[in-house]
């Protein structure tokens, strides 16, 4: 009887800590993953005091990790890099034709 409830203890353990703290790892090494290949493929493109800010972050609504990137001399937009099958590239943003003109970092979609 004991050793049915040490192992239903363990299982209730399993589940409550340790299964959320895995997960919690496993986001966590890839936004930084993230953010240091975005840093890396930007440098390759820019100069590196061109960026200002990079936040990572895990979308929820369509479930991939996306890095946001803002640069010192456009402040008002934000570009979304995603990581697609190993590479980095650019997601967002999406302006039309007359807006383009106003985004300095766009880079043409490669689909």
């Amino acid at each position: 009887m004991r050793n049915i409830f040490v192992k239903t203890i363990a299982i209730i353990f399993s589940l409550l800590i340790i299964i959320p703290l895995g997960l919690y790892g496993y986001i966590s090494y890839q936004l930084h993953s993230l953010k240091n290949d975005t840093y890396e493929y930007l440098s390759k493109k820019y100069d590196k005091s061109q960026i200002q800010k990079i936040e990572t972050n895990l979308t929820i609504a369509s479930y991939h990790y996306s890095a946001f990137v803002t640069f010192k001399d456009e402040p008002e937009h934000i570009y979304e890099y995603i990581r697609v099958d190993g590479k980095i590239r650019q997601g967002s943003p999406f302006p039309n034709e007359k807006e383009a003109p106003k985004y300095k970092y766009l880079e043409p979609n490669k689909d």
